[in-house]
C-alpha cells in the first residue's frame, strides 16, 4: 500500500503533545501530513499538520513550518484558516493545530471543469479579501495556488479559507528565510509563479500574489492555466517571457465578460508596475466597479512629450483607404428643398448611434488608430458608430502592426497580441574537419 494509507501510518492512534489524539489522515503535502485529531479534554476535532520525520532537523523546514503558524495568527481574518496551537512533543514532532474544515480545495473543484464566471468571481473576491488583509499586515503569501484555497460551506454558500503561509514573506524578514519549496526548485509553484519569482528576483512584494490570483482566476473561467509545459524550466520561461492567450480564446463553456477578461490580463502583466495597485483593485475590476489600469506611470517633461508626439506623427503609418463612404457630420439641421408647395421644410437627421469598444494589446501601450485617425495608446475606450465598418490599427515599435475590421453592433472588447518583428538570421558558417 502507498505511504498515505492510514493502516500503515504510525501516527494513527497516537496522541500528539499529550492532548491531540490522531484519528485519521486527511492529506499529504510536501511540508507536512494533515490529520484529524480530537482534543482529549475538550472532545473537539481539529486538523493537525505534522512536520514529516527527517525534516524536523532541517533549519529551513522548521523555519517554514513556524512561519506558517506565525503568519496566519498575525493576520486573523475570516477567510484565512485559524491556527489554534503550535507545539512539539516528547518525540520531537513539530505540529500545527488548526480549525477543521469540511469541503474541498479549489484544485478539486477545477478538475471537474471550468466554473461559472460569477462563482469564480466570488471565490476570487473572498481569496483577494484574505490576501489584502495579509498584505496590509506586511505579509506576502508567495505560494498561492488552488490547492491552498479551500472551499467550505457557510449558510449554503461557498466560503473560502486560504491555507499554507509556509513560504510567506514578512515586510521585515527574519533570519533564516527559506528559499526552497518541497520540490527543492524555487520559491512558489511553477504553474502559478510570478515572472519576478520565475526570474529569481529576491525582493518581491504583494503584486506577486496578484499575479498568482490572476492565474487562478484564468484557470477557473477557462478550465486550464494560461501556461503549461513539460517541465519546470519551460513553465518558468513562459511566465517570464510569453503573453497569455486572452481567456475568451480558451473558454469552451460560456462567454467571458470583457471587463473580467481585461482584469485578468492586467493581473497577469509581466511587469509588476503594470498590474493592479492592490488586491482590492483587482477584485473591484473583476466585479466591473473599477476599470483595469496600469500602475506604471511616466513623468515626461512637457517639451519631451511634444517631441515624442511629433515623432509619433511623422512615423505613424497611414491606413488603407476605406471603400465605404464616411458617415455624414451633422453640423446643423439639414434643409431639404421640395419642388412643390409654397414653403420650404426642414428635417433633422437621426442621431448617430455609437457603441463602446474596450481595446487593449499585449504588450501594452500600443498606438491605436481608427480609420487612420490616431486615438491614443492602449488600453483605451473607442466610441464607434453602430453597424458601420471601422478599421482599428495597432502599432508598436519593434512589433508588427495589426489591422482589425469591425462592424460593431454592441459594446464589446478587443485584445490583440502583437508579434515581434523577425530579425535577419546570421549567416551559417560551415566548418569541415
Amino acid at each position: 500500500m502507498s505511504e498515505g494509507e492510514p493502516n500503515h501510518d504510525p501516527l494513527i492512534g497516537a496522541t500528539l503533545g499529550g492532548l491531540y489524539h490522531v484519528e485519521r489522515l486527511l492529506g499529504v503535502g510536501g511540508m507536512g501530513r494533515v490529520y484529524e485529531a480530537t482534543h482529549t479534554h475538550l472532545g473537539k476535532a481539529y486538523a493537525v499538520k505534522v512536520l514529516p520525520e527527517g525534516r524536523a532537523d532541517k533549519p529551513d523546514a522548521t523555519e517554514r513550518f513556524l512561519r506558517e503558524a506565525k503568519a496566519a495568527t498575525r493576520i486573523e481574518h475570516e477567510h484565512i484558516v485559524k491556527i489554534i496551537n503550535f507545539d512539539s512533543d516528547d518525540a520531537h514532532r513539530l505540529f500545527i493545530v488548526m480549525e477543521l474544515l469540511e469541503g474541498e480545495n479549489l484544485a478539486d473543484r477545477i478538475d471537474r471543469g471550468a466554473l461559472p464566471v460569477d462563482d469564480a468571481i466570488e471565490i476570487a473576491k473572498q481569496t483577494g479579501s484574505a490576501l489584502q488583509a495579509a498584505h496590509d499586515a506586511g505579509i506576502v503569501h508567495r505560494d498561492l495556488k488552488p490547492e491552498n484555497v479551500f472551499i467550505t460551506q457557510r449558510h449554503g454558500r461557498d466560503f473560502v479559507k486560504v491555507l499554507d503561509f509556509g513560504i510567506s514573506k514578512f515586510k521585515n524578514p527574519e533570519h533564516g528565510d527559506p528559499k526552497l519549496t518541497a520540490t527543492d526548485q524555487i520559491v512558489g509553484t511553477p504553474l502559478y509563479i510570478s515572472p519576478e519569482l520565475a526570474r529569481g528576483i529576491a525582493t518581491v512584494d504583494h503584486r506577486t500574489d496578484i499575479y498568482a490570483l490572476g492565474v487562478i482566476m484564468y484557470e477557473m473561467i477557462t478550465g486550464s492555466p494560461p501556461f503549461t509545459g513539460e517541465n519546470h524550466f519551460q513553465l518558468l520561461y513562459k511566465h517570464g517571457n510569453e503573453a497569455p492567450d486572452p481567456p475568451s480564446q480558451r473558454s469552451k463553456k460560456a462567454s467571458i465578460p470583457p471587463h473580467v477578461e481585461s482584469a485578468v490580463l492586467c493581473a497577469l502583466e509581466k511587469n509588476p508596475a503594470d498590474r493592479f495597485d492592490s488586491m482590492n483593485d483587482f477584485v473591484a475590476a473583476l466585479e466591473g466597479s473599477k476599470a483595469p489600469r496600469r500602475t506604471g506611470t511616466f513623468a515626461i517633461p512637457l517639451l519631451a512629450t511634444a517631441i515624442l508626439a511629433g515623432v509619433a506623427f511623422i512615423l505613424w503609418p497611414s491606413a488603407a483607404p476605406q471603400e465605404l463612404p464616411e458617415p455624414p457630420i451633422l453640423a446643423q439641421p439639414a434643409v431639404t428643398e421640395k419642388s412643390e408647395g409654397p414653403a420650404e421644410t426642414s428635417q433633422i437627421e437621426p442621431a448617430v448611434e455609437r457603441v463602446k469598444v474596450e481595446v487593449d494589446s499585449r504588450p501594452g501601450r500600443a498606438f491605436v488608430a481608427v480609420n487612420g485617425d490616431k486615438q491614443g495608446r492602449t488600453p483605451l475606450t473607442l466610441e464607434l458608430e453602430r453597424g458601420v465598418e471601422a478599421t482599428v490599427r495597432f502599432s508598436l515599435q519593434g512589433y508588427r502592426a495589426q489591422e482589425h475590421r469591425l462592424v460593431p453592433s454592441e459594446d464589446d472588447a478587443l485584445v490583440v497580441r502583437l508579434k515581434k518583428k523577425s530579425r535577419p538570421k546570421p549567416p551559417t558558417i560551415k566548418t569541415e574537419f
